[in-house]
């Protein structure tokens, strides 16, 4: 009966090395969209190729036959150190700076060795005295190394090395989100380096045996793990890494950087674009290409002539500091706002000449209103009393312009005060001007707030005014005031058809058109004073309008408002 022959446990190992890095190599392939999916799975199919080789190696005794099988066993270690360093490339966002150049330079010195592995009996610079030095029952070898095997060993290590630099760099950065996928990945790719470090340079009791292609069964546990356990291409860092990039790079706005001596060192393809920059920019002082900029400055606009055409920049300053918070030169960020500046150039003048001509013109028109009237028959002073009306209320629609520039200018400014006396005397304002109607407030004795007093005002004289205008005959209008948690809720009801539906979309919506306009200022006035206050206004159109606006933390206690204003 025959004998059966023993397997070597060294031939187990690698043979389970191979399965799990052809298993993990497999699931990172069909992950091919993912940066460094496919780096990576090229890596493993690597480790497959050399663990199976050097299993079946390692069943040769025939010592001319197992010499070729250090062909495969070589093919698979050029190819594992260029693809781990790829894959970090891609993996940490520099996929960039993988060009088929970079690719070349790095797979020529182990081309070189594999053409120096086939003809090495011939001049000997891989090693000498190559002979078989079984142990555990496989067929292991040892051998003299020469220079060249020892400078490609040295090669592998610090291509590996520097894409083991670059992972762990994220640890360094305190990305949490990625801490643990790095651990995995340093020690997958260390463990195998350690194991090939102590073959090489005959390091331990077993010179004779590699363990780099057991070691590398690690490699393919801990990506593995890292793949299912920390979604290793669902959470890539590259995606922060190029977002970071595209932000700079893709945005509308122009960034320049600038060393000590406040030369550009950098610049994204906004800056260029911006101000006609090209590559001989480089190192050229920020003055040569935005004259007048003041760097200790934080926020400026500035004038700039740039293509025989006049703009105006946004200029924006910060300085860029190490870790020690000394400053190695500044940032400069660089928006267009020409049109914006130009715009509200347009419309303080149109602003102040209208508000001033309308004012002193409609004198005039209501001077003469009075003349004519004063010289007609009581039975024909209809159209002066018309003319005279028409011009009270432009004149009042000017005082109401100014009113709510004033507001939203210092909308802002926050102060203590009690919000039943500013209604109060809101409502007693509008009751002078529509002596005909009752209005009633339901509030408590007192409600103190910290927000905008002359917003407050202006939201409840005016949302009044609506609803005496737009309530028929003689309204019945109700204020009521309250706080709902923190907030500051203020409602005005009326009896009457209420706010039109033109009038209430216009302003629901946000836009006016040709053929849907409001007819007055004040809920405009309304709706700008509650979104510049964070707050929210609705409309309740049912046997009436109810007008409820709720203004957010006005109602906090003095000392949490005092507190978050510092």
């Amino acid at each position: 009966m025959p004998s059966v022959v023993p397997v070597s446990p060294l031939v187990v190992l690698c043979l389970i090395a191979a399965l799990v890095s052809g298993a993990i190599g497999t699931v990172a392939w069909r992950e091919g969209t993912e940066p460094g999916s496919k780096s990576l799975s090229v890596l493993l199919f690597a480790a497959t190729l050399w663990a199976a080789s050097y299993a079946v190696a390692l069943t040769t005794f025939d010592l001319s036959l197992r010499f070729w099988f250090q062909l495969p066993i070589e093919v698979a270690q050029a190819i594992i150190a260029p693809a781990w360093f790829a894959f970090s490339l891609s993996y940490t966002g520099r996929g960039e700076l993988l060009t088929r150049r970079l690719v070349a330079g790095l797979l020529l010195f182990p081309a070189i060795t594999v053409v120096a592995l086939v003809t090495n009996p011939i001049h000997g610079l891989l090693w000498t005295n190559y002979h078989l030095d079984p142990v555990f029952g496989a067929a292991t070898v040892r051998f003299d190394p020469s220079l060249w095997y020892h400078l490609h060993a040295v090669y592998g290590y610090v291509i590996i090395g520097s894409g083991l630099v670059l992972v762990v760099e994220m640890l360094a950065e305190r990305l949490s989100r990625y801490r643990s996928q790095a651990v995995a990945l340093a020690i997958g790719s260390t463990a195998p380096t350690v194991a090939h470090v102590a073959h090489t340079f005959g390091l331990g009791p077993l010179r004779m045996v590699n363990f780099t292609p057991v070691a590398l069964s690690v490699t393919g546990a801990t990506f593995g793990y890292a793949l299912y356990r920390f979604q290793l291409f669902g959470l890539s860092p590259a995606t922060g890494r190029l977002g970071r990039r595209a932000a700079i790079d893709d945005v509308a706005v122009g960034v320049l950087v600038l060393d000590r001596e406040n030369r550009i060192v950098d610049a994204n393809k906004a800056a260029t674009s911006l101000l006609d920059l090209d590559a001989a920019v480089a190192f050229d002082p920020l003055s040569s290409v935005l004259p007048g900029v003041d760097l200790d400055d934080d926020r400026q606009l500035v004038d700039v002539t740039v293509d025989r055409r006049r703009r105006t920049y946004e200029v924006t300053v910060s300085p860029v500091t190490d870790q020690h918070e000394r400053r190695l030169g500044r940032t400069v960020t660089v928006s267009d706002v020409t049109g914006r500046v130009r715009r509200r150039q347009r419309l303080e003048v149109l602003n102040r000449v209208l508000r001033h001509n309308l004012r002193n013109d409609m004198t005039v028109v209501i001077g003469y209103a009075d003349m004519v009237s004063d010289r007609l028959p009581p039975d024909q002073r209809d159209a002066a009393d018309t003319i005279r009306a028409r011009s009270n209320e432009l004149l009042s629609l000017g005082e109401k312009a100014r009113t709510v520039e004033r507001v939203m200018a210092g909308i802002d400014e926050g102060s203590r005060f009690d919000a039943v006396e500013t209604v109060q005397a809101a409502v007693s304002t509008v009751n002078e001007e529509f002596d005909a109607s009752t209005v009633t407030i339901d509030a408590p004795e007192s409600l103190p707030v910290t927000g905008s007093e002359p917003a407050a005002k202006l939201l409840v004289r005016e949302l009044v005014e609506n609803a005496l205008a737009h309530g028929g005959g003689d309204p019945a209008v109700r204020v009521s005031l309250c706080d709902v948690g923190s907030d500051l809720v203020i409602c005005v009801e009326d009896d009457g058809p209420g706010v039109p539906d033109y009038e209430r979309s216009v302003v629901e919506t946000g836009s006016e058109s040709p053929l849907q306009h409001g007819s007055g200022l004040g809920l405009w006035a309304v709706r700008w004073t509650v979104n510049s206050l964070g707050g929210e206004l609705e409309f309740d159109v049912d046997e009436g309008t109810t007008a409820t606006v709720r203004l957010p933390h006005w109602c906090r206690p003095e000392d949490d408002a005092a507190a978050s204003e510092t």
